[in-house]
């Protein structure tokens, strides 16, 4: 536990301004049934020890820690954003035909839709289906990609303040 929260601290600090993203799995065991002895393993498992661990050591680094949704993290194409399938634990297949991703490694794709969960503000996403039109498209009344204050630096130099 200690080994492995300190690895994800210090690999987190080699990027410049890094961000550390973990899925908010604080109510997973709620809704938990999948009879006697899956249960029972499950719950003697220590998500919950290992986040502390890790947003612990990442505030003493000064590194932010930030908690997404995990709905569908492992299940949805990192390219595309469709629902693909899971053949084995190991390997997530993207089920929709014009996608690029046609067998990709699970661990890593739901890694990239975790990543993927936090604006460049540092602000949780919703988790979006393929198809869905709901406001989250960077307009200003979406509160989820809205920045909170403007930004002092202009987003682009006009060619009269170029020359």
């Amino acid at each position: 536990m200690e080994t492995a929260s300190r690895e994800a601290v210090e690999y987190a600090r080699r990027f410049d301004s890094p961000v550390i993203v973990l899925e908010d799995l604080s109510y997973i065991r709620e809704h938990l049934d999948y009879g006697k002895w899956m249960n029972r393993r499950f719950h003697n498992w220590a998500f919950a020890r290992l986040t502390d661990r890790i947003e612990d050591k990442a505030v003493d680094a000064g590194i932010p820690v930030q908690f997404v949704n995990p709905a569908y993290t492992s299940k949805m194409c990192h390219a595309c954003g469709h629902i693909g399938r899971r053949g084995s634990q190991a390997e997530f297949r993207c089920t929709y035909s014009d996608c690029w991703v046609s067998e990709y490694q699970a661990d890593i794709n739901a890694a990239a839709n975790i990543a993927g969960r936090v604006n460049p503000w540092g602000e949780s996403l919703p988790w979006k289906s393929v198809g869905d039109d709901s406001p989250q498209d960077g307009s200003t009344l979406d509160s989820a990609t809205a920045r909170p204050e403007p930004s002092a630096k202009p987003a682009q130099t006009t060619l009269r303040e170029w020359g």
